[in-house]
């Protein structure tokens, strides 16, 4: 039975975890590093006074575990200006393109973007949506 229950949620977990990579991205800007920021705008999801969102980080070199890129549903309070990272999925190609390596996080903490932060610019556009 455990067999059974492996081999029907196993692509279903594929599926959902690498859907973020066949998303509909908007190009955001570049920081100063050269990496690429893109919001997924057509899943923008609002709900109980909170604004939802799938954003792609594209990065010019790879980071300290091999990834060129990442995306991260996040939660958004428009009316304090903040945000916490719900989920966070990793690629080894540029785009959210190979296999994917999730983190989850557990009881992420409320932050405000920094001034002037590719972070601040992608909580004013999705909030204004």
């Amino acid at each position: 039975m455990k067999k059974l229950i492996l081999i029907l949620t196993l692509p279903f977990s594929i599926l959902v975890f690498s859907l973020p990579s066949y998303a509909e991205w908007t190009k955001i800007g570049e920081n100063v590093k050269g990496n690429t920021f893109y919001v997924d705008f057509e899943r923008i999801r609002k709900q109980g006074g909170y604004v939802y969102w799938w954003d792609l980080n594209d990065l010019l070199k790879p980071d300290k575990d091999g990834d060129l890129s990442y995306t991260i549903y996040t939660q958004g309070d428009c009316k304090l200006f903040r945000y916490k990272s719900l989920s966070e999925v990793y690629y080894k190609q540029n785009m959210g393109k190979g296999t994917p390596s999730t983190n989850t996080q557990k009881n992420p903490q409320w932050e405000h973007p920094p001034p002037n932060s590719m972070v601040e610019s992608i909580l004013k556009e999705v909030c204004s949506r």
